[in-house]
């Protein structure tokens, strides 16, 4: 896989994660709670910036129009569908903006998987590790959401609120596992090729 192929799926993580450390300067709302919460995950999000931002410099060089219009259409989504577990309206549309541009991410990592990865040849373990470990880590994310507020929870800030982070990760949860079971699949197969072709071993007896 070449290098500049990866870049539009790091772009749109690297929204999610800027959108992610700009919403941690506003606000400690959304903060994660318990051991694994507090400062821990926020270093994370800071130490992973870097990182796509290297790798994604390619999309963001070759299509700044792109980038521009994907982010502002983000933005206005955000702005109309939001939370309100913050006190500060930027923080609260910075939250959906982190998900929505983790929702777009999640297709654009099927169809690397789809067009790309099936082009490839031999299957790395890092990489079936990565699509065996997704989909894990977004149905903890799906599960959260679901069960995490009453029913009756006023945490609808504007729009559809909740129901498109909701929405979103439960969705995403069916494209990680899509894009898990089609790379399942496609080792499966190249497992069985090197018997194909291949004639019945007879004898003279």
């Amino acid at each position: 896989m070449k290098a500049g192929q990866m870049t539009i799926l790091e772009a749109l993580w690297l929204g999610g994660a800027i959108a992610r450390m700009v919403l941690l300067t506003q606000s400690t709302a959304y903060m994660l709670d318990g051991p694994a919460g507090s400062i821990m995950p926020a270093a994370c999000e800071a130490a992973v910036v870097p990182l796509l931002l290297v790798l994604s410099h390619g999309s963001l060089r070759r299509s700044p129009v792109t980038v521009v219009l994907v982010t502002l259409a983000v933005w206005q989504f955000s702005c109309r569908n939001y939370l309100n577990i913050a006190s500060e309206f930027t923080a609260n549309v910075l939250f959906t903006a982190a998900h929505s541009f983790e929702f777009l991410a999640s297709f654009a990592y099927l169809f690397r998987t789809l067009l790309i990865d099936n082009g490839s040849k031999g299957h790395h373990v890092s990489v079936g590790f990565t699509h065996l470990l997704m989909p894990i880590q977004q149905g903890l994310a799906a599960y959260f959401w679901l069960q995490a507020f009453d029913p009756d929870a006023d945490v609808n800030g504007g729009g559809l609120g909740i129901a498109v982070i909701q929405i979103g990760c439960v969705v995403q949860l069916g494209v990680y596992l899509a894009t898990a079971a089609l790379y399942t699949a496609e080792w499966f197969g190249d497992q069985q090729q090197p018997w194909e072709g291949s004639h019945p071993i007879t004898a003279d007896i």
